[in-house]
């Protein structure tokens, strides 16, 4: 692995400057910070996300002339809509930031209480495997089907942004595409296991796209980033957050390390971790250790 040190600001200025960019999940976060970053350095931000009251407060506490768009990004429609109307009221798409998700699974980890505990335990919402019954009959109910409903923002959203993205990237002569992943997309969490099966779909999806010749004729430029423990709204409540042995971050380390992605020389199909301020480059090593299994466009 090969530690990355932070842009200065003046070449992050220099690079993104003027440009546009669309942020999902940029309300709270890792999106918020990584919105206020760009802004700073003069990025024409748009920022995306479900809640119109949430976006006006974004927008209004980061200033620089930021722009909301409110979509549902696992919703097709909406994303061609939040698009069409970037581009034709502020001009081409340099920068795409795929950061929305959700993790309904992390709520366990979040309640104290045991008797709340062991209710949300039984509920295939929070947990795929628990033995929630849909019914009574005389059988005792049919097993309910687990919720795969995150897999639409974590996953589809993310393939909708990347072919959106990909397509009027190429009629502008490139830009850049950054997909939040997650520690979750390179390691096991069991506590967490369709969030991180659904880390692991984007990591793949990004992995592979970044290597289809069209895309790479087209300049644009695919990577993506691995934060670890964030300090984030999401992780609000875990142990782990007052741990003081943990290793954490904060929102705007994981967007610096979204910065990185959006200006190095050659960001193509490179994968960033963040562990508390420390951004690394991991792909390369894993390029060497893969060798032969990764297999190029057309290597059938």
């Amino acid at each position: 692995m090969t530690t990355i040190p932070r842009p200065s600001s003046d070449i992050v200025t220099n690079i993104l400057e003027g440009r546009v960019a669309i942020v999902t999940g940029a309300a709270r976060g890792i999106g918020f910070a990584t919105a206020s970053l760009l802004a700073q350095h003069g990025a024409r931000v748009v920022l995306v996300d479900l809640h119109e009251d949430a976006l006006k407060t974004a927008c209004t506490t980061i200033g620089h002339g930021v722009t909301y768009q409110t979509c549902d990004v696992s919703d097709w429609n909406q994303q061609i809509a939040l698009f069409e109307y970037v581009t034709n009221t502020l001009g081409p798409i340099y920068l795409l930031v795929c950061n929305a998700a959700v993790n309904p699974e992390i709520t366990l980890l979040q309640t104290s209480d045991a008797e709340r505990h062991a209710r949300m335990a039984s509920q295939v919402r929070y947990s795929y495997l628990a033995d929630e019954v849909d019914g009574q009959n005389e059988s005792g109910g049919q097993l309910q089907r687990p919720s795969t409903s995150l897999f639409d923002v974590n996953v589809n959203s993310v393939v909708f942004g990347l072919k959106l993205g990909i397509h009027y990237m190429k009629k502008t002569g490139g830009g850049r595409i950054v997909v939040v992943g997650s520690a979750g997309s390179y390691v096991p969490v069991s506590s967490q296991p369709l969030y991180t099966a659904s880390k692991h779909a984007v990591l793949g999806l990004a992995r592979s796209t970044a290597q289809i010749n069209e895309v790479i004729e087209a300049g644009v430029s695919i990577s993506w980033i691995a934060p670890w423990l964030t300090l984030t709204p999401m992780v609000e409540g875990l142990q782990a957050t007052t741990h003081p042995d943990t290793l954490k971050s904060s929102p705007e380390d994981a967007a610096w390390a979204i910065i990185v992605a959006a200006t190095a020389e050659e960001a193509n199909g490179k994968g960033y971790w963040i562990q508390g301020q420390m951004i690394s480059e991991v792909e390369g090593a894993y390029g060497e250790l893969a060798g032969r299994l990764i297999v190029p466009e057309n290597r059938f």
